[in-house]
């Protein structure tokens, strides 16, 4: 109330005081409000109080606005024009009802037109007609909204479309797509119509035929994707180009459209669909691109694969095998010779993902019987001097031996699988536990076991498989 009524005491007075001292001196202050001053003095009132506790929301609103519009004043004419009024009680009614669901839940179902009527209705009921609800909101009407011109925008989408349409059958980069296909799909038929006989282990010779063999096969797959990569790219590129041409004109005409939701005209929605389908056209197109970039992607990678295959350099898979004694294990616990095993048979095997023992078929069973192959004895674990010394306990395990050609591989924990001959002390060796687990051991000894007439080799899915105890690989 600023300097006059700091001076008066203003801030220590009680409420009557307060009023007593406003409907005195208030008029000479800034934003005195004589309604307000007077309606603040009602409520403290408690008969007042009851009263307008009694009302209604409607009633409280308007009463409320009388209340506080100046004598006179445009606001205390609008509050007491009975249209007004009217307007204000279904204003309220209607918010009445809105707060139960049921009918909150059928208005939010109603469509806009169905709403607007209900709401007429509600006002012709607190005694509005059209004429006053229009004199109420005004004679301004929307302007007519002027038509829809899209007529270039829709002769460049034609345009567009029958471009497009053009390629159904292809374009330049599918059809040079295709043909690296094709003739890749005849060079693997040509392949596969001479298929030469599997060399056996420890053949160099005919590992080395067949080696050379289908190298010439590799390198006339290089020279095609040599051939038609560079091809694709430029065709790549000229059907982006394409692209880029045919929709622009399109996207220029439809930029100059200025269009919403209040379209209202049955033909103008119909254009407005059709130019929304060429939009939809203009992405296909774009992720069409996408997808051939995708494949040239892949070609590329599939090139770098077969290049890294074809420039391996040939090595011999040497024979590496068992002698017939060799104790396989099996799921069920029991081990059988090795010489007994048949291609089919399921054997205990390791999976390194799981760190656990499974079941695993041999695919495949090697015999060999052209020669003295040599034997190397291996004896995992603790070895029968150091049995007793408790300090190896736990470092060794109890010791098996191990009889294998010296270039059979061992698998370790590591996933290596290491030569026999090759196997050191430190390396983790894996071998079959107590309750079907898998631990850890180590080589104790190695010593020449003489030879063998006829050895032994198991190829199983799982790559690997358990000879007295210990995993070995099956290469």
């Amino acid at each position: 109330m600023g300097q006059q009524a700091q001076a008066a005491g203003l801030d220590k007075m009680t409420d009557q005081q307060k009023m007593a001292y406003l409907q005195q001196h208030g008029q000479a202050m800034p934003g005195y409000n004589a309604q307000a001053v007077q309606l603040a003095q009602q409520m403290q009132d408690p008969a007042f109080q009851a009263k307008l506790a009694r009302m209604s929301d409607a009633e409280k609103a308007q009463f409320l606005q009388a209340q506080m519009a100046a004598p006179g004043s445009p606001q205390q004419r609008m509050t007491a024009d009975p249209s007004f009024q009217a307007a204000q009680a279904a204003q309220a009614e209607f918010m009445q009802q809105m707060r139960n669901p049921t009918f909150r839940a059928a208005w939010e179902k109603k469509s806009e037109a169905e709403q607007d009527a209900y709401m007429q209705q509600l006002m012709r009921k607190h005694g509005l007609n059209e004429a006053k609800m229009q004199a109420m909101g005004g004679n301004q009407r929307p302007q007519k909204l002027a038509p829809l011109v899209a007529t270039a925008a829709l002769d460049a989408h034609s345009k567009m479309v029958e471009a497009f349409s053009s390629e159904m059958t292809g374009n330049g980069f599918t059809r040079v797509q295709q043909q690296l296909e094709t003739e890749l799909e005849s060079l693997k038929q040509q392949e596969q119509a001479r298929q030469l006989p599997e060399a056996r282990e420890g053949d160099c010779a005919g590992q080395r035929k067949n080696f050379d063999y289908y190298r010439q096969f590799t390198k006339r797959r290089l020279d095609l994707y040599v051939k038609y990569l560079p091809q694709l790219n430029t065709a790549w590129n000229t059907q982006k180009a394409l692209v880029k041409t045919r929709v622009t004109p399109f996207q220029t005409e439809l930029a100059k459209i200025h269009y919403g939701d209040d379209i209202q005209r049955a033909g103008e929605k119909n254009v407005v669909g059709s130019l929304a389908g060429g939009q939809q056209l203009m992405l296909s197109q774009v992720q069409q691109l996408l997808g051939y970039s995708s494949a040239i992607y892949d070609l590329n990678k599939e090139y770098f694969d077969l290049k890294k295959v074809y420039d391996a350099p040939f090595k011999c898979e040497e024979l590496v095998c068992f002698p017939a004694f060799a104790r396989v294990a099996l799921p069920d616990g029991r081990q059988v010779h090795i010489s007994k095993v048949r291609p089919g048979d399921v054997v205990l095997g390791y999976d390194a993902q799981t760190g656990r023992p499974v079941p695993t078929r041999v695919v495949r069973l090697d015999i060999h019987d052209e020669q003295a192959y040599p034997l190397v004895q291996l004896t995992i674990g603790a070895a029968p001097v150091y049995a007793g010394l408790e300090m190896l306990v736990g470092r060794y395990k109890a010791a098996t031996e191990l009889v294998l050609t010296p270039n059979h591989p061992i698998v370790t924990r590591q996933g290596q699988q290491l030569r026999a001959d090759e196997l050191r002390p430190s390396d983790d060796v894996l071998q079959l536990g107590t309750d079907a687990a898998v631990e850890t051991t180590h080589l104790a000894d190695r010593q020449a076991a003489g030879s063998a007439r006829v050895v032994y080799n198991l190829r199983t899915e799982t790559g690997n498989y358990f000879v007295s105890g210990v995993l070995v690989g099956s290469k």
